[in-house]
């Protein structure tokens, strides 16, 4: 009997998943899976409907968030007994199971990290140190605390067992930020206390990974955040960033089962464009020392994790040998590590991926893949050789991670889908109707084109809004914080810079009071001392250009010599990582031009509808624009000033200039003084500004601290926008509106304020924060995150509200 044709709608909705499989197959040829990646991130949950096919053509179903356990082996109970009664090859065991240790140790798993007592010991009694059956270093107990040169750390949770450490979450207690902490041991039964104090010695200047000239780092390649010699105990610790939706690769396949070839070459993919980077960069360890060829070294089926995701999956390498291996008893050889044995062990991974395990259950032996017998015939044959050419036994080899990735780009392997349609059996034909070029195919590709738009505006729409400000909670009050270390202590900032205007400055808060004196008043335990600096520039004639003779570091200098210890500075991101940053409010740019009613036909911020771009600015801040007329306002020369703050032309020539030529041309400006830039303190220039408008008929433009120039009504600060983007104003109306020219800033006082929404989302783009800098050291004392902790109350945020600066969030309480 013939089968039933298929339903029309089943019909229909092949042609599209189709088209889009063809379109998405295309885009993926020109820049492999990044395009799927990016939909799947920036697409919101509830329309990821609308591409159905990211499932149907891979195969594969969403996701379930598991934590990361990575513990025990992939195989039933039946693959474990065959593995106990087969010998297997030493390469395959060291990428599938978790090498023995710690022998000298009567376990009865023959492993103290395969084995549960250590943990059930703290579980019965958290203050035991020791297993109760063999006495190995027991795990780490909930609550306790290490500490770290980022913070202090507090265990939450004991995961389980990962290589040759245990895994734990833990929490920063400085901003409460979670990562995982991994834990070595150096048992006291294999290393004497020379042997244990080098042991920590290496690890700790060897176990920290950065790219030697700064870049960021591959977000695929994990590693320590920061790497913990305990003082007093025989242990050992690495920080981790926390991935709850990866899991280790022998889990994958537990899961899963074996790969598809598609799969297999997405992750060989991944993984080789990993393994060129660490390959080919050179890299910065703790210690200084710059090294490069760095191999992996420790490619195992537990130190390989996965995130499974709609588009398939992402692939980060874990515990790379340098620090992983670093505890072997001094008795025994640590393994011989190199390029060639990374690409290798990949090639044994890819074969038992490809295979589901190391076992074939019906034979009871171990897949070998030098036995072109166990490869089946399933295995795409150019994949097959790619494998084995990694391996080391086909017909040609690669040198290098970068040269194998290209030779795995030119296998041609397609995507396998689920769903498969019964052709539909011939029928009479119909007779044609009016609407008969409306095909199924015209159908499908008109449907698929509304999507791609509707899709793509989706994403304009996502990616154009502005970041929301973090929901921050704040402690009610100053003196709610305690443990502030005992003694005087000394911070600093530039003398010209925002923060000693704020701290200084009388009448901000209360009548002949500052900032400095309520701080004093509500906090008698804090005991600082302020020195500002200054920061002196000069002029390199033999260049024409403005230098700064401690390359604008000044305050950050102090703290390299000891000389402070901490400082506040508006330029955080300038600095290295041997320092950490927190935000205790924002500032940012404005730019003012004089608000007269004594001339209001030729007023500068009527003529200019209140607002200003960053490519006019630039045009005027390097002499291209030289009268008013040029952008349309009136016949006005042009005067420039700028502020003595050297933060502030920091930021100014980064963000507003950018370019080296536009930077080049402002020094060279203000070089030429009174001809060119003049530079002035802040309220001098809102004086200045004026007073040459109104007196000299010329058209004067400055920038400053919002915080310094907010309430000043002689001048009327601008709306800016950054190129090709919208205007946002640093002043509105306490309704919300925007601030415009026709508005009488001095009898409208108290009616108007900071646009407070724009500047903690960012969204004003001369927006900057004020910092509290301090350097990376466990031996000093605490002071800086003390100030931090006293500076984000809810008080001292209403405190520094009341002297102009933004608040980290608004309203406050």
């Amino acid at each position: 009997m013939a089968r039933k044709a298929p339903n029309i709608w089943q019909k229909f909705w092949k042609r599209i998943t189709d088209v889009w499989g063809q379109f998405l197959g295309t885009i993926d040829g020109l820049i492999g899976n990044k395009f799927v990646e990016f939909l799947n991130k920036t697409v919101p949950t509830p329309l990821r409907f609308l591409i159905p096919f990211l499932k149907d053509d891979l195969g594969i179903e969403p996701p379930s968030i598991t934590s990361f356990k990575g513990i025990g082996l992939p195989e039933k109970i039946e693959a474990k007994e065959v593995l106990k009664e087969i010998a297997v090859d030493q390469r395959v065991g060291t990428i599938w199971q978790i090498k023995p240790q710690f022998l000298r140790y009567q376990c009865q798993e023959s492993n103290p990290f395969r084995c549960e007592y250590p943990h059930e010991t703290v579980t019965d009694n958290p203050n035991n140190k020791y297993c109760k059956k063999c006495q190995f270093p027991a795990s780490l107990p909930p609550q306790v605390k290490i500490r770290g040169r980022s913070g202090v750390y507090e265990v939450d949770e004991y995961i389980g067992i990962r290589g040759t450490g245990r895994i734990y979450r833990a929490t920063n207690l400085t901003d409460g930020e979670s990562f995982l902490l991994k834990e070595y041991v150096i048992p006291k039964k294999y290393f004497n206390e020379q042997e244990t104090r080098a042991c920590k010695r290496n690890f700790e200047t060897s176990s920290e990974l950065k790219l030697s000239d700064g870049r960021r780092q591959d977000s695929r390649l994990i590693v320590p955040i920061e790497a913990i010699a305990d003082a007093r105990e025989e242990r050992c610790y690495v920080i981790l960033q926390k991935n709850d939706e990866a899991i280790a690769l022998a889990e994958y396949l537990a899961i899963h089962g074996a790969m598809s070839n598609w799969q297999v070459k997405s992750f060989l993919n991944q993984a080789l464009q990993t393994l060129e980077s660490l390959h080919s960069q050179k890299y910065r360890l703790r210690s200084g020392v710059v090294t490069s060829d760095l191999p992996h070294g420790n490619l195992t089926f537990y130190s390989i994790a996965i995130r499974p995701d709609f588009q398939g999956f992402t692939v980060y390498l874990n515990d790379m040998a340098l620090w992983e291996d670093r505890f072997y008893p001094p008795d025994v050889q640590t393994p011989a590590y190199s390029i060639n044995r990374d690409l290798e062990d990949l090639g044994y991974i890819a074969f038992y991926l490809l295979k589901g395990g190391v076992i074939d259950l019906e034979n009871r032996t171990c897949l070998n893949p030098h036995d072109l017998n166990h490869w089946g015939d399933k295995v795409n044959l150019g994949l097959k050789k790619f494998i084995q050419n990694l391996i080391g036994f086909g017909e040609t080899s690669y040198n290098s991670a970068e040269v194998a990735r290209r030779a795995l780009l030119r296998i041609p392997i397609e995507r396998e889908a689920l769903l498969e349609f019964i052709d539909q059996e011939e029928v009479a034909p119909v007779k044609k109707n009016w609407w008969g070029w409306l095909t199924k195919k015209v159908i499908a590709i008109a449907i698929g084109v509304i999507l791609l738009l509707l899709l793509l505006f989706l994403l304009y729409f996502w990616l154009t809004q502005p970041p929301k400000a973090a929901n921050l909670n704040f402690p009610c009050c100053i003196n709610q914080i305690s443990d502030i270390p005992e003694g005087n202590f000394t911070y600093t900032a530039d003398k010209n810079g925002t923060w000693n205007y704020t701290l200084l400055q009388n009448n901000l808060i209360a009548k002949g009071s500052t900032l400095e004196e309520e701080l004093q008043k509500r906090q008698p335990k804090l005991q600082l001392n302020y020195l500002p600096v200054t920061v002196d520039k000069s002029v390199d004639k033999s260049v024409d250009k403005i230098i700064d003779k401690t390359s604008n570091r000044f305050p950050i200098a102090q703290l390299q010599s000891n000389q402070a210890d901490f400082a506040i500075s508006s330029l955080p991101d300038s600095l290295g990582g041997s320092f950490i940053t927190q935000d205790i409010a924002y500032d940012g740019l404005t730019v003012f031009v004089a608000f007269s009613y004594a001339q209001r036909n030729n007023s500068l911020p009527t003529a200019l509808q209140g607002k200003i771009t960053f490519a006019q600015l630039r045009q005027l801040y390097t002499g291209e624009i030289i009268n008013w007329r040029q952008l349309g306002g009136p016949n006005l020369p042009v005067k420039l000033y700028m502020p003595l703050d050297n933060e502030s032309i920091r930021i100014f020539e980064k963000r507003v200039l950018k370019d080296e030529a536009a930077i080049a041309a402002f020094r060279q400006l203000v070089q030429d003084g009174n001809n060119g830039i003049t530079s002035l303190s802040i309220f001098d220039s809102l004086r200045q500004v004026i007073q040459d408008f109104e007196d000299r008929n010329i058209g004067s433009i400055s920038f400053g601290s919002i915080s310094q120039v907010f309430g000043q009504c002689s001048v009327y600060p601008l709306a800016i926008a950054d190129d090709y983007r919208s205007f946002v104003a640093p002043l509105v109306w306490t309704n919300g509106s925007a601030i415009t020219p026709n508005a009488d800033l001095c009898n409208e006082k108290g009616s108007y304020t900071q646009n407070y929404n724009a500047f903690i989302n960012q969204s004003y783009p001369l927006t900057y924060p004020i910092s509290v800098v301090y350097t990376r050291d466990n031996r000093r004392l605490p002071i800086a995150e003390r100030f931090v902790s006293i500076m984000r109350t809810e008080e001292a945020q209403n405190l520094l509200k009341q002297t102009g600066l933004i608040p980290l969030k608004f309203p406050i309480k």
